[in-house]
């Protein structure tokens, strides 16, 4: 049995939820050849105000190209953590920056503190924690396979060198073994 999974990237602009929504839903199409949706929102301004990036990908088709109830939600910045702390249903996961985020709380059990920004630095550059956050999301759900994922990731930042390729996929791993260790300890 096929099922869908529905992801939201959030923050404020100039972070790149938007890109590491499109890389996934680029893997999950071109190359794992499953279905896939994105659709984005972000404020007027390029930067500092909230953006979003919502991924649905099915092995059937999909019928309604918006995240109604998301698997997962990824925060980033404060401003996209209270839009969505105590809003993810039943089924869903929030997890958050930590360096980025004060979390409420009272939805302790819904939710995870990872330093993202930390991660993002490790892997070369604080630039690549979407890359991060993608990787993550990929481990955790299960979302896309890794090669495909990397492929994007090439294709993407090609034309800047093989040194920010490189930092790419080393964020992208580092990413996907957390997301998969937090995936393992979900149920």
């Amino acid at each position: 049995m096929s099922k869908q999974k529905e992801v939201t990237i959030s923050g404020v602009g100039g972070q790149g939820m938007i890109l590491s929504g499109t890389l996934l839903a680029k893997a999950a199409a071109i190359h794992d050849h499953k279905k896939a949706t994105l659709s984005s929102e972000y404020g007027v301004e390029t930067r500092g105000t909230f953006a979003k990036s919502d991924v649905i990908v099915s092995d059937e088709e999909i019928y309604f190209p918006d995240v109604t109830e998301p698997d997962l939600v990824v925060c980033l910045h404060q401003i996209a953590y209270a839009r969505y702390s105590g809003k993810v249903g039943e089924k869903g996961v929030l997890i958050y920056d930590s360096s980025e985020v004060t979390p409420d709380l009272a939805q302790a059990g819904k939710e995870i503190g990872v330093d993202i920004t930390a991660e993002a630095k490790k892997a070369g550059h604080p630039a690549t924690a979407n890359i991060i956050v993608m990787g993550m999301i990929s481990g955790y759900l299960d979302l896309v396979e890794p090669e495909g994922a990397e492929e994007q990731i090439r294709e993407f930042f090609g034309a800047k060198g093989e040194k920010t390729v490189q930092m790419n996929l080393v964020a992208y791993d580092n990413g996907y073994a957390i997301g998969k260790n937090l995936g393992q300890n979900r149920e």
